[in-house]
């Protein structure tokens, strides 16, 4: 480990424990973290980029490196709420819609809800939030014959209860598969970061009692937002 990275760190966890900085606040910026550590920006870019893979800070493209937050923890093994698992870890969580639009799908995705490749779909684009820091970005896959209008609702919030108050359907579990990824542009942009920087992809299948796929259900997250929990008995 190099001394340059070690004063790096340093110097920003001197910045963060004396209350200049906290969560999601902007470092200064590169040039005068450089002059100030009396190293040069290819060093100080390299040691950023570690810190980053640590979990310590963040980079959000044209806007300069913040100090990371608390991950935000999840447990693969059980139904997710977004909302009430950020405010139950003391986040605030909101959503922006990117698009919807009603479209046949692609094979893995018909195959799923055992359909034929004519069923229409509603395709619903989102990006996810904590304490206004673009975290995720999610397409969901839901049937437009099963949820007709559901365009019509107001979906920055919960697709959840909007099923449950609306259509009387009730996700009850889910099942995931977690890869991680290289993040395509669509993807990447949202988020804040470059085209082909590493991501984590979390496909979930999210089923009512009947075990009826209801929600197709794809996630892109910011590697470093996010961590696994698994409690085994």
């Amino acid at each position: 480990m190099s001394s340059s990275y070690v004063e790096i760190k340093s110097h920003i966890q001197l910045l963060i424990g004396n209350g200049r900085l906290a969560a999601n606040h902007k470092l200064p910026a590169e040039r005068e973290l450089a002059e100030q550590l009396q190293v040069t920006r290819i060093t100080l870019r390299d040691g950023l980029n570690r810190l980053e893979g640590e979990g310590l800070v963040y980079r959000q493209n044209r806007r300069g490196w913040f100090v990371a937050p608390n991950r935000f923890v999840m447990n693969p093994t059980q139904k997710v709420n977004f909302n009430s698992m950020a405010r139950q870890q003391g986040f605030r969580a909101t959503t922006k819609v990117l698009g919807v639009r009603k479209l046949t799908v692609r094979h893995n995705i018909y195959s799923a809800f055992n359909a034929t490749k004519s069923t229409r779909y509603f395709e619903i684009r989102r990006v996810r939030y904590l304490d206004q820091r673009p975290v995720m970005v999610e397409e969901s896959y839901l049937s437009s014959e099963c949820f007709p209008e559901l365009s019509d609702f107001d979906l920055s919030g919960s697709i959840t209860e909007i099923l449950q108050d609306n259509y009387r359907v009730n996700i009850t579990h889910e099942r995931c598969n977690i890869q991680v990824a290289n993040l395509e542009l669509q993807y990447a942009e949202p988020l804040g970061i470059h085209a082909g920087a590493p991501g984590l992809r979390i496909l979930r299948l999210r089923y009512d009692s009947a075990e009826y796929l209801i929600d197709y259900n794809i996630e892109y997250w910011l590697p470093h937002a996010i961590e696994m929990e698994v409690a085994t008995r």
